[in-house]
């Protein structure tokens, strides 16, 4: 076998796959030869006769994966490189990617953005190190880019967790011995999530080389004027799902025959964002939050809007059923959910009453065991009335009024008294802090914390992972 290059350059409905092949030949220094598979067309404009470039055209489309794998067959190369059939590549790529490419590295050029028009790289948009990220992140189990230029370093060969598919290098027998594409994920999706895993989970590794590049089109930034618009082919979003959910599958339960390390020992090399659980945590919340309270999207009980976390509120199902309290005392009625869902847990405890307050009426639903009171939480009409209620009972405080710190401060100091020992006192949205915000409800927890000794701090609400008021569940004990 020659010291060959084998472009394999797989095209279905490409208008620019003549213009990919003129440049790749140009740009190479050593022998190479071009595998253009056209999936389910004729190029138009037409595929140029040339000794270099092997042209396989099929009437029905077979699928991208399908089409890699059948260039790889044909190639005569000891080495192989797959490229979009909408791409630039550097001058001398052959060369300078055959240097250095060890026989377990699958090696990736440095990737910029390709200007349709000119048909060169964007300089502006470069991309050196991609990750893989986590299947609870709202775009799961798939290539991502850093939000920052993280990594840069003078390092010319290094090493990256993941990359994109449109283009990637490496020895022909070691494609092969990887089985080649996993056709099982479908035609198309997922292709940096394979090139990536196989490579370093195989015992190998992923490179990137900046000593060359290619440039990619990248349609999602729009399309000239007097250019086809749009995916030249539609895809199917089942297809799509389909080719993530097989890829997740078989990387994270660790099923592929060919892998000598796990997911987890990826992950643990590179630390890639949103794996930390912390972080995940972070990030869900704080998506969850920005949607319910920004958007008015809450969750409801009993066609009623309520503003808490679901995990939170399946841990207060829990609480009131083995503290069984005689009185639920809630600030901040809202639109009375909350309130209406105590009342209900309260209705299969066969005991007990909830009294809600707000200073405005937002006309929350009636039910035999709520008292709705309007009026500050902290003023002594209210604190007066409510004490002469719960007189003689055991008694549970929910705070879920003003947020503020000095605002939850007078609460706490106003209703420790209140809660009886074997009871929660529960301050809502102590979140405040992890989605960047100040002078939060956590803030006055600390507060109160360092100056009693009758509460517990208890993290009840960690227990489903996701809460609204981590580390607020404050149990008084005396």
């Amino acid at each position: 076998m020659s010291e060959k290059v084998s472009v394999i350059i797989p095209a279905r409905n490409e208008e620019f796959l003549q213009k990919t092949i003129e440049c790749v030949l140009a740009a190479a220094e050593e022998d190479v030869e071009i595998v253009a598979i056209c999936d389910g067309y004729w190029p138009n404009p037409p595929i140029q006769d040339h000794p270099k470039v092997i042209f396989v055209h099929h009437t029905e489309a077979i699928g991208q994966r399908q089409a890699i794998n059948e260039g790889a067959r044909i190639a005569s190369g000891k080495y192989l490189m797959k490229l979009d059939a909408h791409c630039n590549v550097g001058p001398g790529f052959d060369r300078i990617l055959k240097e250095d490419c060890k026989y377990e590295w699958t090696v990736v050029p440095r990737m910029f953005n390709l200007d349709i028009v000119t048909f060169q790289p964007k300089w502006r948009k470069k991309t050196d190190y991609m990750y893989i990220s986590s299947p609870t992140y709202s775009q799961p189990f798939r290539a991502q880019y850093y939000k920052r230029r993280q990594h840069e370093n003078d390092k010319m060969i290094d090493e990256t967790m993941c990359c994109m598919g449109p283009g990637w290098f490496m020895h022909k027998d070691r494609f092969l011995e990887q089985g080649g594409c996993d056709e099982n994920h479908g035609g198309w999706g997922q292709q940096g999530v394979e090139v990536a895993c196989k490579a370093w989970l195989s015992g190998g590794a992923l490179m990137v080389n900046k000593k060359t590049w290619f440039s990619h089109w990248f349609r999602g930034g729009g399309v000239p004027e007097g250019f086809k618009s749009g995916f030249p082919y539609s895809i199917n979003q089942g297809s799509v799902e389909k080719a993530r959910t097989y890829s997740q599958d078989l990387w994270l339960n660790n099923k592929w025959s060919g892998q000598t390390r796990t997911f987890q020992w990826l992950v643990d090399k590179f630390r890639p964002p949103t794996w930390d659980m912390e972080a995940i945590t972070r990030e869900v919340k704080d998506s969850y939050y920005r949607h319910m309270i920004a958007g008015g999207n809450f969750p409801t009980w009993m066609g009623t809007p309520v503003v808490k976390f679901p995990t939170d509120l399946i841990r207060y199902a829990e609480i009131i059923y083995d503290k069984k309290p005689d009185v639920i005392i809630e600030t901040g009625t809202y639109k009375g959910g909350s309130a209406l869902f105590f009342a209900h847990m309260l209705d299969l405890l066969g005991k007990g009453e909830v009294i809600s307050m707000d200073i405005h009426d937002h006309g929350p639903p009636k039910h035999p065991r709520i008292t709705h009171m309007i009026g500050r939480s902290t003023g002594a009409d209210v604190l007066d009335s409510v004490m002469k209620r719960v007189e003689g009972k055991s008694v549970m405080v929910v705070l879920d009024s003003n947020h503020h710190r000095s605002h939850v401060k007078r609460e706490l100091v106003r209703y420790k008294n209140i809660v009886t020992p074997g009871q929660y006192m529960v301050i809502e949205d102590t979140n405040y802090a992890e989605v960047g915000k100040k002078n939060g409800p956590d803030e006055a927890v600390d507060w109160f914390m360092a100056r009693t000794r009758r509460f517990k701090r208890e993290d009840l609400g960690s227990k489903y992972t996701f809460t609204l008021c981590p580390n607020s569940w404050l149990l008084r004990i005396r």
